[in-house]
């Protein structure tokens, strides 16, 4: 099990089999509150993901029965942000946890 505690505020833990992102933390939940940011936690099968984007301070982890946009050129990086399978962070901090991720991808 690795876990990865963002300055965000999210906490990202991740095993075998599961992906946990918790956003229950003071900036994490205040930027769901007043930035419209999802909050609480969710949990991801590792088997269902499918993709990962990342793009300058933002991570999306697709999976089967998660929410994407239809089209990236259409969708403003605001919208996409409050996607719950969405982690908000500084860049250097979701490269780290991009690579991590990358290796669950078959």
């Amino acid at each position: 099990m690795k876990t990865f505690e963002l300055k965000s505020g999210t906490k990202v833990i991740i095993d075998e089999s599961r992906i946990v992102i918790e956003r229950t933390g003071g900036k994490s939940a205040m930027k769901g509150l007043f930035a419209g940011r999802a909050m609480g936690q969710m949990t991801i099968k590792t088997s269902a993901v499918t993709g990962l984007i990342h793009f300058a301070d933002y991570l999306m982890i697709c999976a089967s029965g998660l929410p994407t946009p239809n089209d990236f050129k259409l969708s403003s990086v605001a919208e996409i942000k409050q996607y719950p399978n969405c982690i908000v962070a500084k860049e250097s901090e979701l490269e780290e946890l991009y690579q991590f991720l990358n290796g669950f991808i078959k």
